[in-house]
């Protein structure tokens, strides 16, 4: 749980976007939906959150 807070904490400085398209996506159905393969992100600075 800590992790996930931490995680959301420092995110919120970012703007982020997958670097793949819908199409590449392949979604697992489980209780959470994850990518087969992952999922490449970009993070962009997040200018309005200081």
């Amino acid at each position: 749980m800590e992790e996930k807070i931490v995680l959301a904490m420092i995110l919120r400085h970012f703007d982020v976007e997958a670097c793949q398209s819908r199409e590449e996506l392949r979604p697992l159905g489980e209780l959470i939906l994850h990518s087969k393969k992952g999922i490449w992100i970009k993070l962009q600075n997040n200018s309005h959150h200081h």
